[in-house]
This record gives structure tokens, C-alpha cells and sequence, in this order.
């Protein structure tokens, strides 16, 4: 029985809106697991991971780097397939008790994002690894997890979750370039129904804040804006929006 998720996840946020460019081997990685759930370690073309048998998958990258996304991935393609999952967001445990961690090792896939939040938080540091210590005892179970800052980092400070951190295999992710970033606000505009012209996209690009979460919260309110004046994207509207904003 699939639990119900704590939050309502991106719905246009899944493997088919994800631009991998200098990520493949890491897409390609999370594809296999999510289309192998709940069996992902009797499938042949992940024997290497399945042999070790770690528990923990690590996506580590700066914001904006497409971590998030790719847990929403794996939880969306799971929830088709009515596999066992959870997405925890670790940047809200403060508006938690320790206990939520409870019975998670009994799930298919946990997905924790931001475990970075947690350092520095004994209590916390310590349910996480209580977790991953149950997690290693399910051998169908697996985390994955994002995370700011690497398992070496000093603002972890219990030896053994820094060590159970390290104990997993850790993706590095790379920052998309400008090319990359244009095919993504190409995808979202289609995506979304959106008309949108060569120069309306270009004039995006060079006018507004490049990192994905700005550009993709732009093309969001410029769908509204485009649906409340019934009319098609153009660069016109573009700088409305922007000069709105300022």
C-alpha cells in the first residue's frame, strides 16, 4: 500500500521534463531503479550497485542543479506503478518530530531530499542514521537522497551518519549550460501549451535571472499572464512581465 505523500509534488517535474545534459549517467541510473522497483537489485544492468549492497544513492550539487527534480522523477514513476515510497523535503524537519522516520525502512524507496539540512542537528543526525541503519536490514529497500554538501563536511557532526553518507554512492551533478537551460524553458513552454517564439525565448534568456528556478517561475507567470490577456507569448509581453517584477 503506497502511503500518501506529506506534499503535493511538481506534476510537470518527471523523467520526461528532464534535460540531462552532463547528467546522463546518473538519469539513466535513476530510470533503471524506478522502472525495477521494487526488485532493483536482481536487475542485471545495476549488479554492480546490487552486489555492495548500499543502501544510500546520493545526488550532490548545488541549488539549482536539478536534485529535486529527480527525486519528484522517481516518486511520480512510482506512484504509476503503485510501488511503496515516501519524498521527505529534510529542509522542513522543523516542523516535525523525530518520529516521522518510523516504519520508513519497510518502503521500496525513500527519497530525502536536502539531507544537508540536518547537520548540525544532533537529534536529527541521529534518527537519520538510526534510518539508514534499518534501511541496510530491508534488502529490498533504498534511499535516495540530495544533499548541498558532501559526507565529509563539518557541519555533519555525528562520525557514524557522516560515515553512512560516504558508505552510499554519491552522484556529483552539473550545473547545466546555456544551451542546456534553453531546451529546458523550451520543454516547460510546451509542456504548458505555451506559443513560444525564437525571439520571445531568446529575449527571455538574455533579460531575466539564469538560473533554472527563476527562468521556470518567469515562464509560469507568464502562462498566467498569457491566459488572463488571451494572448500568444511575445517578446512584448516577456518585458511586461518583467517590468512588473521589478
Amino acid at each position: 500500500m503506497q502511503l500518501p505523500l506529506p506534499v503535493t509534488l511538481p506534476v510537470d517535474e518527471t523523467f520526461d521534463s528532464i534535460v540531462d545534459t552532463g547528467n546522463q549517467e546518473v538519469v539513466a541510473l535513476l530510470n533503471v531503479i524506478a522502472n525495477t522497483m521494487p526488485s532493483w537489485r536482481e536487475a542485471n544492468s545495476l549488479s554492480n550497485l546490487a552486489s555492495l549492497h548500499l543502501p544510500l544513492v546520493t545526488l550532490l550539487g548545488a541549488s539549482g542543479t536539478g536534485k529535486s527534480h529527480l527525486l519528484y522523477s522517481l516518486c511520480h514513476r512510482l506512484e504509476k506503478k503503485q510501488v511503496s515510497h515516501l519524498y521527505l523535503n529534510l529542509a522542513n524537519c522543523a516542523q516535525w518530530s523525530f518520529d516521522i522516520f518510523d516504519g520508513l525502512e519497510n518502503l521500496s524507496l525513500i527519497c530525502l531530499d536536502n539531507i544537508h539540512a540536518v547537520a548540525g542537528k544532533p537529534m536529527w543526525e541521529e534518527a537519520l542514521f538510526d534510518l539508514f541503519n534499518r534501511v541496510i536490514e530491508n534488502p529490498n529497500a533504498l534511499i535516495v537522497g540530495s544533499s548541498q554538501v558532501g559526507p565529509s563536511h563539518e557541519g555533519f557532526t555525528l562520525p557514524d551518519l557522516r560515515s553512512r553518507l560516504a558508505w552510499g554512492v554519491i552522484y556529483h551533478l552539473h550545473p547545466l549550460d546555456d544551451a542546456a537551460r534553453k531546451e529546458v524553458v523550451r520543454l516547460r513552454a510546451k509542456q504548458r501549451g505555451l506559443k513560444l517564439s525564437e525571439q520571445a525565448l531568446q529575449f527571455l534568456l538574455h533579460h531575466s535571472e539564469r538560473d533554472l528556478r527563476s527562468l521556470l517561475g518567469l515562464l509560469a507567470r507568464l502562462d498566467t499572464r498569457s491566459l488572463q490577456e488571451q494572448k500568444k507569448l511575445s517578446v512584448a509581453m516577456v518585458k511586461r512581465e518583467l517590468g512588473d517584477s521589478l
